[in-house]
């Protein structure tokens, strides 16, 4: 298993966008319609298969763009493509609501409002504690961001403060690195801001993330290269689905489909289709091996 990471926290979503017939979930806004329900000669690959609303998974969906973006009504990314294959797959509608990174697993294993969390979710053996998990489809990595093409630890140690998310696993470890040079921000907008500004000579963010916000900038976003000081790169994360922990019928069928997805290209096509490398994804042997 690898390192434990702690998750970013990322800022409130403000919207609940729906695909299908509407939803009331209690302590939420009612849903509306974005799009049509699933036609009725559908056919699941999985028949069976139960959800908190019948005949609907409700999504959760936090703002984390590749992962996650918000629409109005409705909801874009890497993993809402995903979701969206599996849903019509297994002839589900779909609802999105709203989460942030604290909220995002109560809501499905206490509050009983989500069936599936989207947005770049870490796989932990803490969390497993309290909610399922698909089988893994990418990994994340620390991404360096700056114009000099900076790649490894080493090359953030030259003088000039380097800009960090508060809640990223490598914090503790970079500290240890860089000292007082290592600056915390909220989030990626407000370390943009001061990266582009020039107040800062790079930033570290989760490299998928950093791919989409800096993208076409004059900045560079490169993984961080392999550095015995910085456990998350030689151990990077895998991501998955978080789902209800007793639902194994859902977590399996959606696996299998997920594990399809894997063998037929298709997940490798999505990281194309959101400039990530092909070495993002998890192989088959590896997500044989996660904790589910």
């Amino acid at each position: 298993m690898i390192p434990t990471p702690k998750p970013r926290t990322f800022r409130t979503v403000a919207f609940l966008g729906v695909i299908a017939a509407a939803v009331a979930l209690s302590g939420c806004e009612a849903a509306t319609s974005a799009a049509p329900a699933v036609s009725s000669n559908c056919t699941p690959k999985d028949k069976g298969l139960t959800t908190y609303t019948p005949g609907t998974l409700t999504v959760g969906v936090p703002e984390n763009p590749p992962y996650t973006k918000t629409e109005g009504t409705s909801a874009s990314g890497l993993e809402i493509d995903v979701v969206t294959k599996l849903a019509a797959a297994e002839c589900l509608n779909v609802a999105y609501v709203p989460i942030t990174y604290a909220n995002g697993i109560p809501m499905i294993s206490e509050q009983k409002r989500t069936d599936i969390s989207t947005g770049g979710w870490y796989v932990t053996a803490a969390r497993a504690k309290q909610v399922g998990y698909t089988t893994p489809t990418f990994y994340d990595t620390m991404g360096i961001v700056s114009k000099k093409d900076a790649s490894t630890v080493s090359d953030l140690q030259s003088p000039g403060a380097v800009g960090t998310g508060t809640g990223f696993s490598w914090n503790e470890d970079m500290t240890k690195v860089l000292g007082g040079n290592l600056k915390q921000y909220p989030g990626t907008v407000e370390m943009k801001q001061d990266l582009m500004n020039g107040r800062l000579q790079a930033s570290l963010d989760g490299y998928a993330v950093a791919v989409a916000a800096y993208k076409g900038t004059d900045f560079k976003v490169e993984p961080a290269k392999k550095d015995d000081r910085v456990a998350i790169t030689t151990a990077q994360p895998t991501i998955a689905f978080p789902v209800a922990k007793e639902n194994t019928t859902l977590s399996n069928a959606f696996s299998a489909l997920i594990d399809s997805y894997r063998t037929d290209g298709t997940l490798t096509a999505l990281l194309a289709k959101y400039d990530l490398p092909a070495e993002l994804l998890v192989p088959a042997d590896k997500a044989a091996a996660s904790i589910r």
